[in-house]
């Protein structure tokens, strides 16, 4: 029997799916929902224990999950975030469901079920690693243990805004021409807590380093003294690459290659913002103004929060480091507090900035989209996504 299950976007008018007979209602963001299939990114070297500090098996980097088997009856259970676990789904418990609610895929190899205790109203982030051959395991949310309440199921990647309370995370193995595709995988499961904030955005002329107005950056004006910008304002942004962060220890050095000790680089981003995703971008290029692999135009190196968040321009008079800008998808409603004044670019001026994967992920964009950019009224907004309580 399907179920009602209310979904709305962070910011968007309630949307709602016409199911039967269940009474649960989570608020849901969703993303990269599909049935096309493939080998993921990620380690896929679990051995079926995970591995960190907690009790049991399937420990992540937190504390206190539980020794679950991995059924409905006996979850693996995650209440600390960020949590990180290796298996292999060929010594799973069994298999769970054949085909979930939330698509069509077949998904009749064995499982594991893990039961995720939402302490508060937050986006939970999934990533599962496969990239062994043969291997495809697939995750899916569920908001009780029936297939009729998949929320949303991903090949890779999913975000998923919830209400506190349990739900249910199923990392099934998907069934190709008959045959279970099922081996290791590595899955990692973020949660960053939604506070409703205000998002207003204060009016803020810039100075900027462009020669004329492109026409494709909205309140650009060319002036005799020079190019301005009035913000709030809409405009393509482009994609960041990571630079060097106070704790990724290069000391007074930098990273030699575009993937020098990047690895560790993303784990650390994970574990300081919760959110859990595909990392691929590599610190940014040497060469530009002289300048190292990593190393910004300011030459410093950023917190570990405000680099994962981090937001540029091609302003004259950069703002102080960790100024708060309001980033907003027009598209779907989803925002994200950025930390502005640690880098200066892209040099075209048909871009209106550029933003880090993270954020590009959690707004459902990618490079090139046109999102808004506008200076918060509160600079003391907790960096990440935020659920806007004013427009």
């Amino acid at each position: 029997m399907m179920c009602d299950v209310l979904l709305t976007a962070v910011v968007l008018p309630v949307l709602s799916l016409g199911m039967m007979g269940c009474d649960a209602t989570i608020n849901v963001s969703v993303d990269d929902i599909g049935e096309g299939e493939g080998e993921g990114e990620g380690e896929g070297e679990g051995e079926g224990e995970g591995k960190g500090e907690g009790e049991g098996e399937g420990e992540g980097e937190g504390e206190g999950e539980g020794e679950g088997v991995g059924t409905f009856e006996d979850p693996i259970v995650v209440d600390s975030f960020p949590f990180h676990d290796e298996r292999d789904t060929s010594a799973a418990p069994g298999p769970a469901f054949d085909t979930y609610s939330c698509a069509s895929a077949d998904e009749g190899g064995d499982a594991f079920v893990y039961r995720l205790d939402i302490p508060a109203r937050g986006l939970v982030s999934v990533h599962v690693g496969d990239d062994a051959a043969g291997v495809d395991v697939d995750v899916h949310l569920l908001s009780s243990a029936s297939a009729e309440t998949c929320l949303v199921r991903a090949n890779t990647d999913l975000t998923l805004v919830v209400d506190a309370g349990p739900i249910f995370l199923v990392a099934d193995t998907f069934v190709s021409g008959g045959v279970a595709q099922a081996g290791p995988f590595t899955l990692d499961v973020g949660l960053q807590v939604l506070a409703g904030g205000d998002c207003a955005q204060q009016e803020r002329t810039l100075s900027m380093l462009w020669g004329s107005c492109s026409g494709n950056v909205a309140g650009c004006e060319d002036r005799a003294d020079g190019v301005f910008l009035t913000t709030p304002t809409l405009g393509s942004v482009v994609k960041e690459a990571h630079l060097v962060t106070v704790d990724d220890g290069f000391g007074a050095g930098w990273p030699s290659s575009f993937t020098d000790g990047i690895d560790a680089h993303y784990t650390r981003s994970q574990g300081a913002s919760g959110y859990a995703m595909a990392r691929t971008e590599p610190w940014a290029p040497a060469g530009e103004g002289g300048s190292a692999f990593g190393q910004g135009s300011t030459s410093r190196t950023l917190p570990v929060l405000d680099e994962a968040w981090y937001v540029t321009m091609l302003w004259r008079d950069r703002p102080a480091p960790g100024t708060r800008l309001i980033v907003t998808n027009p598209a779907n409603g989803r925002a994200v507090v950025a930390s502005a004044g640690w880098e200066t670019g892209p040099g075209s001026a048909s871009h209106l900035g550029g933003v880090t994967e993270e954020i590009h992920d959690w707004l459902g964009t990618s490079n090139g989209s046109t999102l808004q950019f506008g200076f918060a009224v509160d600079q003391t907004l907790p960096l990440g996504p935020i659920a806007c309580d004013t427009p």
